[in-house]
């Protein structure tokens, strides 16, 4: 991971281009959404389009407006920069091309656009996005709304310990600038559909503990799901409810994935002493310290249970506490 590119530069290009192609990464999140609209709604007069290989779900909607974008048969943009994606297979079928510039906050980001730029102390990509924007000096009220729900979301509502008195800075301009703190916050945060009130029953009734409680393990199979009536959908937002149980300092979810029932998605977060995207590395995955992911293959639920458990045991006795 190295910059070989400055914000500068960044924003240089991005005034320079006429028309431009933005890619957030799959099972699109807030940071993601929020950082790529923030771009398109800065410039309303460049022909800009936010694709994602998979649909923006309901709770993100206030930003994009829509559950997917597409774009015009044909259509050539000067620049394609992909937001967010800390490796090019997050990219789902949009990390096949020539991708110009790649904006990450992750510390495990890799190299893989022409022109990299990671900041691994941002709170979310967000942050760069917003100082790349001032650099370019536009900002829309559009634009700020969505910059505020990236960095909020990546920050947990400003909760998490990511958030630095710079990111505390940055939201106050953005809510300065237009963004609505309020509908931020209640669409992120305070908003659920039923399926996902279903999910979080599912989430609950399925937990279970070890090392005196230290470490949470929610199994959520598609039998569960099905017996939910939920979604991998409605299931995206749950990975930190485990961790804020009284005790737990490691939580870990596992999500067998209905389209590909041999694939597990793995979401850890952690409190002290464990470095979860060192413990999601084991898998070929990775993000943040305190919150990351990864996916693995089993040929069913309890083994990638016991496969991702057994080093889920090992940090937490080896985390300092």
């Amino acid at each position: 991971m190295e910059n070989n590119i400055t914000l500068e530069a960044i924003a240089e290009k991005i005034k320079a281009a006429g028309s431009i192609l933005l890619f957030m990464h799959r099972r699109p999140d807030g940071d993601t959404t929020g950082s790529a609209y923030a771009i398109k709604y800065a410039f309303p007069d460049k022909e800009i389009y936010c694709l994602c290989a998979d649909d923006i779900p309901s709770r993100l909607q206030f930003i994009s407006r829509a559950p997917y974008e597409s774009c015009p048969d044909g259509f050539s943009p000067e620049l394609v920069v992909a937001v967010d994606a800390a490796s090019r297979g997050l990219l789902g079928r949009f990390g096949e091309g020539v991708i110009d510039i790649k904006i990450d906050h992750h510390g495990t980001s890799e190299d893989y656009a022409d022109y990299n730029y990671t900041d691994p102390a941002a709170a979310a990509t967000g942050e760069i996005i917003y100082k790349i924007l001032k650099l370019c000096g536009v900002m829309t009220p559009a634009s700020a709304n969505a910059l505020y729900s990236a960095i909020s979301s990546d920050t947990g509502g400003f909760r998490y310990s990511n958030t630095t008195s710079g990111t505390l800075r940055i939201a106050a301009e953005l809510c300065e600038a237009g963004a609505d703190m309020a509908e931020c916050s209640h669409a992120l945060f305070e908003s659920r559909t039923q399926a996902e009130v279903r999910a979080l029953s599912a989430v609950y009734a399925n937990i279970r503990y070890f090392e005196d409680g230290g470490v949470a393990v929610v199994n959520l199979t598609n039998e569960i799901k099905k017996r939910y009536n939920i979604t991998d959908d409605d299931v995206g937002e749950i990975s930190a409810v485990p961790r804020e149980i009284e005790g737990v300092e490691l939580a870990v979810t596992i999500r067998q994935l209905q389209s590909s029932p041999d694939r597990y998605k793995i979401s850890m977060r952690s409190g002290r002493g464990v470095n979860v995207d060192e413990l999601c590395g084991l898998f070929g995955g990775g993000g943040h310290a305190k919150a990351a992911g990864a996916e693995i293959s089993a040929p069913n639920p309890l083994q990638a249970e016991r496969a991702v458990l057994k080093h889920a045991v090992e940090a937490y006795r080896k985390g300092d506490r």
